[in-house]
């Protein structure tokens, strides 16, 4: 028998990105599923957050200044935080040999190319996190129903 589905609202996510409107997007929709954000303008900002408020999953741009998504994901790892899953996200784009090592670090567990379809992002959230979408009737109430995986 499968385990019931966890609420968003026990789980702390993450999002690094230097670009503001990013940053303010992506945690609008992670709010908007139940989520509880905390934000980062990069990888030091990130690194000196992480200790007060260890995410639960990890939203990370590759490409910005003070220390590149790949230079923290090795200070993160080094740091002892090795163990929280990672998304990639960048709107650059990669060759597939690129894609594949940056796959191959032991917390990457998705790689997203902005813009996000958001259905298949807030989706692969939930199933990492495995937790369950507040249902659309819900949503509307203002309730706290929620639907399986």
């Amino acid at each position: 028998m499968d385990a019931e589905p966890r609420n968003p609202a026990d789980f702390l996510i993450m999002i690094v990105d230097d670009e503001a409107d990013v940053r303010l997007l992506v945690d609008f929709n992670i709010k908007k599923e139940g989520f509880k954000t905390i934000t980062a303008v990069n990888g030091l900002d990130a690194l000196a957050k992480m200790e007060p408020n260890a995410p639960n999953l990890i939203i990370l741009d590759l490409m910005m200044p003070s220390q590149s998504g790949y230079e923290f994901l090795r200070a993160m790892q080094a740091a002892g935080h090795g163990s929280v899953p990672v998304f990639i996200a960048t709107a650059r784009s990669l060759d597939s040999s690129t894609i594949e090592v940056i796959r191959q670090e032991s917390n990457v567990v998705e790689f997203f190319t902005k813009p996000f379809n958001w259905p298949l992002f807030v989706g692969a959230i939930h199933k990492h996190l495995k937790t369950a979408r507040q249902s659309p009737r819900a949503k509307l109430r203002g309730g706290e129903e929620w639907e399986k995986p």
